[in-house]
C-alpha cells in the first residue's frame, strides 16, 4: 500500500527528562488512508491503544470505501431515508454546517464528482464534460437532510474524507486529557494536535512543508500549544495527463481541481474537525476571501502561492513563532 505522508510532520525531539515525569510512548498505525502517529508522554498505554481503537471505529463507519460503513450505506441507497450512527451524524451535521457557512467551498457531498475524477482509485483521470456534468449536477449538499439519526442523501454522493480525520483528531485529544496525560503530540496526516508542552518546558515544533520539496522538506515551522492545525495543499495528491498536472482539491462550484494562484492553506483554530474542514475551504475560496473568512470566525491561516508568497491574517507569524527556513519563501 502506498504510503501517505502528512503534510505536517511535528519536529518530536528525543531529550533528557527526571525519573519522575511520565514516559515517552510511541505509536504508528495506518487508519483513514494516512499514518496515525502519536507521540505521548504517559505511563499508560492503554490511552494509546484507546485512541487507535477510536480510529479504526471512525473508520469503519465513515469510510467510503469501506462497504458497511454508514457512509457505503448512504451512498448506496439514494433518496432514501438511512439510520446511521452518533457519531457519522454529528460530524455530517457538522459538515453541511460548514458548507452553507463557507458557501459552498466545503461540500460533504462531492462523492459523485470524486468519483468521476477517480481520485483514490488506480484510474485517475479527466472525465469528459458530460460526465462531469453529471457528476456535479448530483453533488448539491442542500439535497442532504438530518433529522436526528436519519439521513436522506437526496441522490448526492457522501464523502467525509474532508473532516473525518480532524473529527478522530478532536476525540483522541479529548481521550487524552480524560487520561491525565499533559504532553503528548498526535498526527492524523495533515492534521496535528499539540498538547501542553514538551517535559522541558520547550513548545512542540511542527514543520510546514514546503510544496516544491520531498515529505521531509519544510519551508517554515511554527509553535503549536494546545491547538489543532490542518494544512490542505495541492500537491499532496493528483495525477498528470498529457503534460498538465490535477490535484485532488476540488471547487465544488466547478468540478475541477482548485486554481487560483494557492498551492496550500494552513489552519489553526481550537477544533479538530473544524481545522480540517477550513484549510479545504479556504484553498477553495482563495486568499482574499479565505483571510476574511477565517478574521470573522476567530481562526488562523497561512498560505502558500505559487510564486513562493506566504499570506497570513494579522499576528500569525508572533502568535506561532513563525520561522521561514527556506528564504526563497517571503511575505506577501
Amino acid at each position: 500500500m502506498k504510503r501517505i505522508f502528512p503534510v505536517l510532520l511535528a519536529a518530536c525531539c528525543l531529550f533528557a527528562f527526571t525519573s519522575c515525569a511520565p514516559a515517552l510512548k510511541t505509536s504508528e498505525i495506518f487508519a483513514m488512508d494516512t499514518f496515525i502517529i502519536q507521540t505521548v508522554y504517559t505511563d499508560d498505554d492503554n490511552v494509546i491503544r484507546q485512541n487507535n481503537e477510536i480510529t479504526r471505529r471512525l473508520e469503519d463507519e465513515m469510510s467510503r470505501t469501506i462497504a458497511t460503513s454508514d457512509v457505503c450505506r448512504l451512498n448506496a441507497a439514494p433518496g432514501q431515508d438511512v439510520e446511521v450512527s452518533d457519531e457519522t451524524a454529528k460530524v455530517l451535521a457538522v459538515s453541511l454546517d460548514a458548507a452553507a457557512d463557507t458557501g459552498g467551498a466545503f461540500s460533504p457531498a462531492l462523492g459523485s464528482v470524486i468519483a468521476a475524477w477517480g481520485f483514490g482509485t488506480e484510474d485517475m483521470h479527466v472525465p469528459d464534460e458530460e460526465a462531469l456534468s453529471s457528476a456535479l449536477a448530483a453533488a448539491d449538499y442542500r439535497t442532504v437532510t438530518l433529522e436526528g439519526n436519519t439521513v436522506n442523501t437526496g441522490g448526492a454522493m457522501i464523502d467525509l474524507g474532508g473532516a473525518v480525520k480532524g473529527y478522530a483528531l478532536d476525540k483522541a485529544a479529548g481521550n487524552l486529557k480524560a487520561g491525565g496525560v499533559e504532553s503528548a503530540i498526535i498526527s492524523f496526516g495533515g492534521s496535528i494536535y499539540a498538547l501542553g508542552k514538551k517535559p522541558d518546558g520547550t513548545s512542540y515544533k511542527i514543520g510546514i512543508r514546503d510544496p516544491e520539496g520531498g515529505e521531509n522538506d519544510y519551508m517554515a515551522t511554527i509553535a503549536l500549544d494546545g491547538k489543532f492545525v490542518s494544512t490542505s495543499g495541492t500537491y499532496e495528491r493528483g495525477f498528470t495527463e498529457n503534460g498538465v498536472y490535477y490535484d485532488h482539491v476540488l471547487d465544488p462550484s466547478t468540478g475541477y481541481p482548485v486554481n487560483n494562484g494557492l498551492v496550500a492553506a494552513t489552519v489553526l483554530c481550537d477544533s479538530g474537525i473544524l481545522s480540517d474542514i477550513y484549510s479545504t475551504a479556504l484553498l477553495v475560496m482563495g486568499a482574499e476571501k479565505g483571510v476574511a473568512f477565517a478574521d470573522e470566525h476567530g481562526v488562523d491561516v497561512l498560505f502558500l502561492t505559487g510564486d513562493k508568497q506566504i499570506i497570513t491574517t494579522d499576528g500569525f507569524a508572533e502568535k506561532y513563532g513563525l520561522e521561514i527556513k527556506n528564504r526563497e519563501y517571503a511575505m506577501g
